[in-house]
Order: C-alpha cells, then sequence, then structure tokens
C-alpha cells in the first residue's frame, strides 16, 4: 500500500507533527508513505521525516492556473505511484484535482481545523473538492458539523478521526532544570506558556497581556511565559511584549525540538485561539500531564470533557482567561488534580496508536476497492 500526503508545507505545527509521526509508526510497515510540499522549501519536519518516506518531493505553488490544470502536481502524484493520496488543509481543490488526474484510486482529505468562517468563494471550492474527494476526516465532531452543515459537504463522505499523541514520548517527568536555566527562568517562578505557530488564528497577544494582568494588580504573581514557535506574527508579538514591559517575562525562543522537555517545564499550558480543531499541542500537553487553561473554540471542549471543564473558558472571555490562569496558578493541587485527569483522558481517547489503525484502515479499504463507485 503506497499512500502520499501532500501538504502545503511541512516546516511546523500540529498537523505537520501528525504526519511525521504516522511516518515514524508506518516505517517498515505494509504502509510505504511518501510526501509532497507545495511550498517550495523542505520545511523543518520535512527535513526530519525524510529518511522515513519512500519519496519526498518539494513543489512550488506554481502560478494561479495550477489551480486549474495542476499538470505538475498531478505529475510528482504519478511518480509516488500512490494507491491513496491523503490531502491536508489547505491544498484541497488543487490536489484533489490533481489526484484524480493522476488517476489515484482513493483520495482521503483531513480538515485539521477552520480559522473563521469561510467567504462564500472557499466554501463553494471546497464543496466542489469534496465531491471528488471519497473520505473527508474531520479531527473532531464539531468540525465535522461544521463541513456538513456551513461547507456543504455530503454526509455519507464525512467520518471523525480523532488526533492522537505518543503517551510514551509525551509523559509526566521530572522538571526540567537545565531548560528552564537555558531559558533565564528564576527558581520557584511559575511558568504559563503554549507551543504552537505563531499566527493570528491562535491569538497568543491574548496570552502575553494576561501575562500582563497576572503580575500586576490583585493578582501579582511572578508568572513567567513561554511561547514556543515561529510564523508572521512574531514581530507583532515581539512588539506587544514590548508595549507591555515584558521582555525577560515572556520569552519566544522559537521551535522548540524537545517538545516534551518543553510541556513539562510548564506548570500550566494555555490555548488563546480564536479556533482550533483538535489541538495535537493541548493534548501533548495533557499526555504529559499539564494542567490546562484553554478557551472554548474547536474541539478543545472535547479533549478536555466534563472531567476538566472547570479549565475551559468561553471563547474571547479575557478576564475568564485570567481568572482560571490564575485560579489554577495559585493551587497546587488542582494543577495535580488536572494534569492526572488530563494524563488518563488523553490515554483512553487520543493515543497515536489508535490514530494511526484508523488512517492505516481507511487507506486499506480505499486500495482494496475495485473502482470509485464501492463503498467504503
Amino acid at each position: 500500500m503506497r499512500v502520499t500526503h501532500v501538504v502545503h508545507d511541512l516546516h511546523g505545527g500540529g498537523f505537520e507533527s501528525l504526519i511525521a509521526a504516522m511516518a515514524q509508526r508506518c516505517a517498515g510497515s505494509a504502509v510505504r508513505v511518501s510526501a509532497i510540499s507545495l511550498s517550495g522549501r523542505e520545511g523543518r519536519v520535512g527535513g526530519s521525516i525524510r529518511p522515513l518516506l519512500d519519496q519526498y518531493l518539494v513543489l512550488g505553488s506554481g502560478s494561479a492556473l495550477s489551480m486549474l490544470r495542476p499538470v505538475a502536481l498531478a505529475r510528482a502524484i504519478r511518480a509516488t505511484r500512490a494507491d491513496v493520496v491523503h490531502l491536508h488543509s489547505g491544498v484541497w481543490y488543487k490536489a484533489s484535482l490533481a489526484a484524480r488526474h493522476a488517476g489515484v484510486r482513493g483520495i482521503v482529505y483531513t480538515e485539521h481545523g477552520r480559522e473563521h468562517l469561510d467567504p462564500w468563494l472557499m466554501r463553494f471550492l471546497d464543496r466542489t473538492a469534496s465531491r471528488r474527494t471519497d473520505a473527508v476526516v474531520a479531527v473532531s465532531d464539531r468540525l465535522a458539523r461544521y463541513l456538513e452543515t456551513v461547507v456543504g459537504v455530503a454526509p455519507r463522505r464525512i467520518l471523525t478521526i480523532r488526533n492522537g499523541v505518543d503517551t510514551e514520548r509525551f509523559a509526566p517527568g521530572p522538571p526540567p532544570l537545565e531548560l528552564r536555566r537555558s531559558l533565564g527562568i528564576p527558581d520557584g517562578a511559575p511558568v504559563v506558556g503554549s507551543i504552537g505557530r505563531l499566527e493570528k488564528v491562535k491569538a497568543y497577544e491574548r496570552l502575553i497581556a494576561a501575562v500582563a494582568k497576572l503580575r500586576s494588580g490583585d493578582h501579582g504573581l511572578p508568572v513567567h511565559c513561554v511561547i514556543w514557535g515561529d510564523g508572521s506574527e512574531r514581530p507583532a508579538l515581539e512588539a506587544a511584549v514590548r508595549d507591555a514591559g515584558l521582555e525577560g517575562v515572556v520569552r519566544l525562543p522559537g521551535w522548540t525540538e524537545s517538545p516534551a522537555l518543553a510541556h513539562r517545564l510548564l506548570d500550566v499550558f494555555a490555548l488563546s485561539s480564536h479556533s482550533e480543531g483538535t489541538s495535537v499541542s493541548l493534548l501533548e500537553s495533557l499526555s504529559s500531564g499539564t494542567a490546562p487553561v484553554v478557551m472554548d473554540v474547536g474541539g478543545n471542549a472535547d479533549v478536555l470533557g466534563p472531567e476538566l471543564a472547570g479549565q475551559l473558558v468561553p471563547a474571547g472571555d479575557a478576564d475568564a482567561f485570567v481568572a482560571a490562569l490564575a485560579a489554577t496558578l495559585c493551587d497546587a493541587e488542582r494543577r495535580r488534580r488536572a494534569g492526572s485527569l488530563g494524563r488518563a483522558r488523553v490515554g483512553a481517547r487520543y493515543g497515536l496508536d489508535a490514530m494511526t489503525a484508523a488512517y492505516t484502515g481507511l487507506y486499506e479499504r480505499l486500495g482494496r476497492r475495485a473502482d470509485r463507485t464501492d463503498p467504503l
């Protein structure tokens, strides 16, 4: 079975790390994995998994005409001899057309999250792409409902496969003192933070503003903050840190090569996003036993479940966000209990093996079909 992933980029982010984890799980198995990036660069994640891939092809985005005639992409897909092509957010319309031109037997698309209520043209393009896609995967039930009711994807094509993480790699452990010292965080200072793309959808300016409030006024907490990642919002976030007088308090160290240690450094993992699918960073942090405080967007409520409902705050409610952070940082027992419940919940519902098995099962059903009219 040959599976080819088509992505915009393999540099850094949640679903990129999932592709890497799946490539690692499939290495040496009956599933041979290739990847095609349309960003024109190998990318940080792409470079790390290249040895695990059957082929890794890097293309440019091409001209506007390539949206209608994706000749180069169709040629690249044929070169990987794919039985199934797995498309990811950001390339659906163009890559689904290319895969059909390449004569691929099965096409899977995974929607990892929507940043906003899409304009009508985007919904039209996605609805059109869905008609030439055999299986449309949502990473949460909430996202599946959005695809059906807003985008207009036929319900028979939609299924939910929850994201998963390696619970052995992301596990509770001793605090990483060397990492704390390398970041210049004082001994004993509480630490709040996050890992993700520095893009508008993540709304990290909310987290920076929350840290400013936690350190002043009624709270007066000596909290420090670390936000790992990179992206187009870095200059704006650096300016927000300066404007708030938080230099030396809020750190933006870029991507981390040791996310498991990063999660263990945090007393509280925070998500301030405008939108999420099923956040991989949140799953990794819960698996690591770190207490969460997250806004109620995307699949966050599903991930936390009723056990951790007290760690969920209304979307966009800055005051509730600050209050939940303060309450969690000031209560060691609350943090311990939230970490323990989160670890158990991820182990029961969001394991990497379960996610990989669901996708490989889908690939096999698509690959076995005699033609595209056969049911999944």
